[in-house]
């Protein structure tokens, strides 16, 4: 048979015209896997400077707390709570919080908190109550912390049960670039001798009898329970702790250079568990130690952080 006209002609145009589409069709994958990998890049490197600057926020931010005894016969102590923003940028939507467990569990402690003072800030501060109803271990929300600048709160925390505690200052804010929460932690330690009532007295009608001795350092115990600088600590006088309606009175025993004995005398009822008391003699002994490695008789600092 005869060849069609133009039959060689179309052919090779389909030829040509398949080629093409091929051709374009592989030069599209290549451009879609090049776009991928940039943008795979260009998320990739985002998350990296959102991570960067999380962590570069979180650095920052400096939470420093100081525990102080209220000069009462209460479950009361108080707290001072230091922010500093060391960042250079200002951080917004903060909330300010306090949580408190026990040591050994771990679980949280019921208690009750009121602010003493607080920071001024501009507008972006809640001042309603709403949030505070709803979050009770709230201090302060909605505020800004500005690029080098320091700001201070005191509060008044009653805890409900008598043991040892670990408290948790937490300031949580947005991430710039996500959104997502941030939280800077400081954990510390609410020992009983903060809720105790300290006194020195310069006499006292305690008959002798057999009691436990004890010893710490005599700079320490002028320090801690504030006795007058005239005054001597001498067989006679005595120290009294008070908390929850419970009495610890340690009586001078004898004075041996440094040290002074003192006996331990529980009056009125029982603490519900004897831990209780062998837990506060055992603070007082590590808050004399820490007393004698600073070498200051006349330090201040321990007096603001117990």
């Amino acid at each position: 048979g005869e060849a069609k006209p133009g039959g060689g002609c179309l052919a090779g145009n389909r030829q040509v015209m398949e080629g093409t589409m091929d051709a374009i069709g592989n030069t599209l994958e290549a451009t879609y896997k090049q776009m991928k990998a940039t943008v795979t890049r260009s998320v990739d490197m985002a998350a990296s400077m959102n991570a960067m600057m999380e962590q570069y926020l979180v650095g920052s931010i400096d939470v420093q707390t100081h525990v102080q005894g209220i000069e009462k016969d209460s479950d009361a102590v108080r707290i001072k709570i230091s922010v500093l923003n060391r960042s250079q940028l200002v951080v917004q939507k903060c909330d300010l919080q306090l949580n408190i467990s026990s040591v050994e569990r771990r679980k949280s402690v019921p208690f009750e908190l009121e602010v003493d003072s607080r920071p001024n800030f501009e507008k972006d501060s809640e001042k309603k109550g709403d949030r505070k109803e709803k979050n009770p271990n709230l201090v302060q929300s909605a505020f800004s912390l500005k690029p080098g600048k320091k700001y201070e709160w005191t509060i008044t925390v009653e805890i409900k049960r008598m043991h040892q505690c670990n408290g948790c200052v937490e300031i949580k804010f947005p991430s710039i670039g996500t959104g997502a929460m941030l939280t800077v932690s400081h954990v510390f330690g609410l020992y009983l001798i903060h809720r105790c009532k300290r006194m020195w007295m310069k006499s006292h009608g305690i008959k002798n009898c057999m009691a436990v001795a004890v010893s710490f350092d005599g700079g320490f115990l002028r320090s801690f329970f504030r006795v007058p600088h005239n005054e001597g600590i001498v067989p006679g006088s005595a120290f009294k702790l008070s908390v929850a309606g419970h009495t610890i009175m340690l009586p001078v025993n004898k004075v041996v250079g440094a040290e002074v004995e003192l006996l331990v005398h529980v009056l009125g009822a029982c603490f519900p568990k004897e831990e209780i008391l062998e837990d506060i003699l055992l603070e007082l002994d590590m808050y004399s130690r820490f007393f004698i490695e600073r070498n200051n008789p006349f330090s201040k600092r321990l007096d603001e952080t117990c």
